[in-house]
């Protein structure tokens, strides 16, 4: 019994651990503080654009608000969505495969990152998107064609319902990409002890419903 006893305590120590690690890597402060700045820094630069082209005659009257617009187009944005989400496709299976041949961990490690920068900075753009969405929309300083531009991009969505799918998109890849910071990461170890004897299963499910998105975009 006690050495039955020792290895139940070990792996409740175990899973413990890991559940803190993924606690401390999900850090919703720092998330809800990153979207709070990028989503700032948007709505900043709008008004200041907007402040700028009210001083111009009127041939030049969008300069700085059309310059804004064209910035960060909501077709690179997904662009970048669909290359990240293609990447963890590789560097989910590089990850599992580097627990027991441990010679790929280097190569693995290089792949996890670059999805990580990758994912960041589709985070990146799309939270400042969102605060440049967010001054057109509610402030009402532009002629909606750049919300136009998002709402297509979700299916003809309206405005307010941008507003709302596109920060859960984002706090999606921020989250990503803390998951996929490190091949082995506490939150990739979670997920496979979680999956078990359906990892594969549940990666090919995975990775057939990301193709079928990404092509289904065209």
């Amino acid at each position: 019994m006690f050495p039955d006893s020792r290895s139940k305590n070990q792996k409740t120590t175990m899973n413990t651990t890991i559940k803190n690690e993924i606690n401390s890597t999900f850090d919703l402060n720092a998330l809800r503080l990153a979207l709070a700045a990028y989503a700032g820094l948007g709505l900043f630069v709008v008004l200041i654009a907007e402040g700028l082209d009210n001083q111009e005659p009127a041939p030049y009257a969008a300069y700085y608000v059309g310059a804004i617009n064209e910035a960060i187009s909501p077709k690179f944005w997904d662009l970048l969505s669909d290359t990240s989400l293609l990447l963890l496709c590789l560097s989910l299976p590089a990850a599992y495969l580097s627990r027991q041949h441990r010679a790929l961990l280097s190569s693995t490690n290089y792949l996890c990152r670059l999805n990580y920068r990758l994912f960041l900075l589709a985070f990146t753009l799309g939270a400042t998107a969102w605060g440049i969405l967010l001054a057109q929309i509610i402030l009402r300083l532009a002629d909606g064609v750049y919300p136009a531009a998002w709402g297509s991009l979700f299916f003809d969505a309206p405005g307010f319902l941008v507003l709302i799918l596109l920060p859960l998109l984002n706090s999606l890849w921020w989250c990503a990409a803390q998951t996929v910071a490190q091949p082995d990461s506490a939150a990739l170890q979670w997920l496979f002890g979680q999956l078990g004897k359906y990892t594969w299963l549940a990666y090919c499910l995975f990775t057939g419903l990301v193709v079928f998105l990404v092509v289904n975009r065209q």
